[in-house]
Order: structure tokens, then sequence, then C-alpha cells
């Protein structure tokens, strides 16, 4: 009965955000709507197409599927991971869409199983997306036969491996609840998970020369991130389904049993004072981003990637300060209640100048103590210090765009969800594009720069719709005031949190 409730709030809460996103922000005009799902069937289609020739030569070569099937295992867990850091980061501050169902007969546990449907669900979506080209073009190259090795190499460990992840993030919250760490255990719990996904990118390498020599061997070694295709090569199809059956039947039992009784949110805001001389210079925009919990997740993440890339240097570590651009996308919904003041009205033109210098200052502040460290551990990465600065920059503007071409109302993470999924559609498209044109340098910058001041014009235009648009709503409901109606507030933002901890200084 507990489970039918929860999977009915569920249900309940995916159909009104989809509703929402559809009704605000970019997605209002039926031409966008349509571009937006054509680009991203594009992605996936010439995914599939391409897929679909690289492999037709090795339709025969039953040893070589056998390899793309166990590699394929070992990347899934990697996105499944992924996914799940992404979805968790997306709901750590989803109070507000908590506060939808508080009218509704259900009990606190109810709700926050309702909660990890929702969240599956997202988290199946993104890992399944990674996947579509080789299942489309499994099944055309292999006809049904590709459906059991596509559930055992994809499907069971998508399922497996969220699972597993979930359990072991609830239980670990309910070892900091009991350790009195509760106000901190959403950075916490966090910074755990990405550190089990770097230890797992880590041992990549490893996994798969593990799988790639034992089938070049004609050997079955048991390599534990395909559990599942080595019951099946030893014991049959049977077991192996039989064991991943009562392996989510048991991981679920003890995920809905280690499901929180009392969902807490996390605050939308910390308590910073701000009385030193220099920071009570800041504008009340600044000081919104700067107290946001969602600016400090991502400057702890950041900070995090830093020291990582500064042990590992793939690329030049000041790239880990891209990740501070997350709270970009929640920067737009928060300072509307800034908006609304007379004192903090303007242009536009003025609104994004202020979102954007707010987040200059955010990466100013951590691009110095990280240079500064870069200069005395490696010297060597200070050449391509500037360019990934930039890339930072345009970062930011991105994610501000997105955070107002889908604003998140109510701390609907869905909305920032496809916002998210959009714009990476659309940069992957340009990104492929380019690559495949193989333009000169100076063009390719012209290009990334021409999209760039595109994107600052649209987030104006966006900025500006928006406020024409909440101007009507407010002559609306003084228009049924003087009728002698009830006026509501449409979008429930009298007595916002963030005007107490914004303008108190």
């Amino acid at each position: 009965m507990r489970t039918g409730k929860s999977l009915v709030l569920a249900r309940m809460l995916l159909r009104f955000f989809l509703r929402r996103v559809a009704r605000t922000g970019v997605l209002r005009s039926r031409p966008v709507k349509v571009l937006a799902v054509g680009t991203v069937a594009l992605i996936l289609g010439a995914g599939a197409v391409a897929a679909y020739f690289f492999l037709e030569p090795m339709v025969a070569q039953e040893k070589v599927w056998g390899l793309l099937f166990e590699m394929s295992t070992v990347s899934v867990v990697l996105w499944v991971q992924i996914a799940f850091l992404l979805v968790k980061v997306l709901f750590l501050n989803a109070a507000g869409m908590l506060e939808l169902s508080f009218q509704l007969p259900l009990t606190n546990r109810e709700r926050a199983a309702a909660l990890l449907v929702y969240e599956a669900t997202m988290a199946g979506i993104v890992s399944a997306v990674g996947f579509t080209s080789l299942t489309v073009a499994a099944v055309v190259l292999l006809g049904p036969a590709a459906v059991p090795r596509l559930l055992e190499a994809i499907v069971f460990p998508i399922i497996l491996t969220y699972l597993a992840l979930s359990v072991g993030y609830l239980l670990l919250a309910r070892v900091l609840v009991w350790l009195g760490l509760r106000r901190i255990q959403g950075i916490v719990l966090i910074l755990v998970l990405f550190s089990l996904l770097m230890l797992y990118a880590s041992g990549l390498g490893s996994l798969s020369s593990a799988a790639s020599a034992a089938y070049l061997a004609d050997r079955t070694d048991f390599v534990w991130v395909a559990s599942l295709a080595w019951i099946t090569h030893h014991y049959g199809p049977v077991a192996m389904v039989s064991v991943f059956l009562v392996t989510a039947a048991l991981l679920t039992a003890l995920a809905l049993w280690a499901t929180p009784s009392q969902h807490v949110p996390h605050s939308r805001y910390l308590n910073l004072p701000f009385d030193w001389p220099l920071v009570r210079r800041l504008s009340a925009y600044d000081r919104c981003l700067l107290r946001s919990s969602q600016a400090w997740l991502a400057m702890v993440v950041s900070a995090a990637v830093f020291v990582g890339l500064c042990l590992d240097p793939v690329v030049n570590p000041l790239w880990a300060l891209a990740v501070l651009s997350m709270s970009g996308l929640y920067q737009f919904a928060a300072t509307e209640p800034l908006r609304m003041l007379s004192a903090q009205r303007g242009t536009a033109w003025r609104t994004y100048g202020r979102l954007v210098r707010a987040q200059l200052l955010l990466l100013a502040g951590m691009a110095l103590p990280c240079v500064a460290v870069l200069a005395a551990a490696r010297p060597d990465q200070l050449g391509g210090s500037l360019f990934a600065l930039g890339g930072c920059v345009a970062g930011a503007l991105v994610a501000i765009s997105i955070g107002i071409a889908f604003p998140a109302e109510h701390d609907n993470p869905f909305s920032v969800f496809v916002g998210l999924a959009v714009a990476s559609a659309v940069l992957g498209l340009l990104g492929i594009a380019l690559g495949i044109l193989q333009m000169p340098q100076i063009l390719v910058v012209l290009i990334v720069a021409a999209s760039l001041a595109i994107i600052v014009w649209y987030s104006v235009q966006g900025i500006r719709t928006f406020d024409s648009r909440r101007r009507n709503e407010k002559g609306a409901a003084t228009r049924e005031q003087h009728r002698g109606g009830s006026a509501v507030d449409p979008r429930g933002r009298s007595g916002s949190a963030s005007l107490s901890h914004v303008l108190d200084s």
C-alpha cells in the first residue's frame, strides 16, 4: 500500500513538472519545442547511424560482440555513477517540490520514497541515453538475439548499480545523522559520491584490460563488474536472471527500509556574516549567490576536482573551476524576489550584468588561491591557465542562460534537468559539426565567440520576456482585487527566504 502511494505521488510530481516546464521559460514557444526535440533526436539518430555503419562489418564475429558487450558493462557502471551524482546534486535543494505534497494524505516515508522513484526515473533517462546508439545498432544488426545480451550487459547492470548506489547513499545518510552532521550531510554525501566516481574512473583502465585480455585469450575470467556475463557463461541465462531478480529485490527492500522517515529539506541559503568592510560593498545579487547553498556545494566540489587534477593533471587543473557555473543554473530563479523590489529594478541588460558580475566574483574568489597553489605545486601547468579561465567564464554564461530559459520554479530539478539536456544536445551538435568540418583555429574561435554573443543576447531577451509576463500577472491580480476577488500570488513567492538572507546587511 505504501509503495503504491509513493508510485502515484511520483507520477503526479513528474506530470506536474512536465507541464510546468512546458508552460514556462523557453519551451512556451512551439517552434522552440520542436527545435529542442529535433536537436536531441538528431544527436541520438546520428549516433545510432554511426554505430550501425561501424559495427556492420563485424556482424558475424561473435567474439568481437562479446568483447563489445562486456566493455559496455564496464562503461555503463561509470555512466550510472555520473547520472546518480547529477541527479543527487539537482535534488539536494528540492524543498519547494516537497511543499506541493504536504497537503496529501501521505506519511513522510511515503513522500521520501516517491522522491526516490522520481530520482530513479531521471537517472534512468540519463543512463539510457548514453547507450541508445549501441542498443539500436545491435538490435538492427543482430535482431532479437541481441535483446538478452543487451539486458545482461546494459539494462540489468544499470538497475543494479543504481540500487546499490541508493542503498549506500541512504545508509551513509543515516550514519551522518547519527553522528550529528545532519546540516552538512548533503555536501558530505556529494563528496563521497564524487570520490567513489573518481576511484572507479581511476581503475577503469585495469578493468578494461582484464576484460579484453580474457576474451583475447579465450578465457572466462571473473571480473566483478561483469558478474552477470560470467554467470551466464557458466550457469546459463536462467541462473543469471534469477540472480538479478533476487539481488534487485533485496537492494530495493533495503533502500525502502533505509529511506528516512522524515525528510528535512536542505537549507537554500547559509546564514553567513557579511560584516567585513570589503564584503559589505557587495550588491544584493552578489550576496544572494555567495550565500546560496548551491554555490557552496559547487565550490566544495570544484576544490575537490582541483586537488584531483593537481595530483593527476589530465587537463589544466583550473578547468575544475568550471564546476562553479552549476550555481548559475539556479541564480535567476533565486533572485526573482530582488527584481520585484523597486530599489533593485532595472533594464534587462542591467539585471543580466548583475547576474554575470556575481558569477565573475565567485570565479575570481576561487581562481586567485587556485592559481597560487598551481604556481607552487604545478608551475608547468600555468601555460594554459588563461584558456581554462576563459572556458570557465563561457561556462558561467551558458549556465546563466539555461537558468533563464528554464527557471527552476518551486526548486524544480526537472526544469534544470531538461535545460541541461537541451543545452548539451545543442553544444554537442555544434562540437560535432566543428570537428567534422576541421576549420582553422581562428575560425573556430570566431564561431565560439559568436555563439557566446548569441547566448548573451538570448539571455537578455529571456529576462525581458520574463519581466513582462510578471508585470502582466501582477496587473491581472490587481484588477481582480479591484473587482472584489481574492488575489493570490500565482508563484507563491511572498516571504521568500532569499530576502531575509540577502538584505540583512
